[in-house]
């Protein structure tokens, strides 16, 4: 056990420049720079991710209109759409925890930076200030992941599937028979577009 503390208090003395203060202060106060730099950029990801928000609601209420007129296929297609809508705003969710949870750790790992320099400016002993320094590794290491996780939802694009062929016999009998089945929208698909209404009033 001993070799392993001796290891981390290795590993934490190169990561803050020995056990030399000032050099220690300096490399928190980088890092400090760092996060309040991530700080910077998730709250602007948020701030963009709301405009997304709006943009998707508001197009879902324009289809609900369109909706209200449509007529055969073309409602199905538009039923389509409506429900392609309010999947993409779920999906929106996945990047907004991590944006969300990464604010928290970075409100954290700025309050253990300021514990750090302020515990090195009181004179902190060895093992306190490194106990306070493998947090913040830790807290730096988690916003690295996190960070990894939202670029990788980022990168998830939607693929069609291959196109089927289209028996146009079949189809046009059922554009024949377009008032007996109208196509319709999920119970849980209308009371959201309400719910986005009833906003609007």
């Amino acid at each position: 056990m001993a070799d392993f503390w001796e290891a981390i208090r290795s590993f934490l003395a190169r990561l803050f420049g020995g056990s030399d203060t000032k050099r220690r202060l300096k490399s928190l106060e980088a890092m400090e720079v760092k996060f309040t730099a991530a700080k910077r950029d998730n709250t602007d990801s948020l701030e963009a991710l709301k405009d997304e928000i709006r943009v998707l609601e508001s197009r879902a209420r324009k289809k609900k209109q369109e909706l209200e007129e449509a007529r055969g296929d073309s409602r199905r297609i538009v039923v389509g759409e409506v429900e392609r809508i309010f999947r993409e705003l779920d999906r929106l969710r996945g990047r907004e925890n991590i944006l969300a949870a990464n604010l928290d750790r970075i409100g954290t790992a700025l309050a253990k930076v300021g514990e750090a320099k302020a515990a090195l400016r009181a004179g902190v002993s060895e093992e306190q200030f490194d106990e306070i320094a493998l947090g913040l590794r830790n807290l730096f290491s988690a916003l690295r992941e996190s960070d990894r996780a939202a670029r990788d939802l980022e990168r998830e694009r939607y693929e069609a599937p291959a196109a089927n062929e289209v028996k146009t016999e079949e189809r046009m009998a059922e554009l024949a028979e377009d008032e007996k089945t109208p196509a319709d929208l999920s119970p849980e698909i209308e009371r959201r577009l309400r719910q986005l209404e009833a906003e609007d009033a």
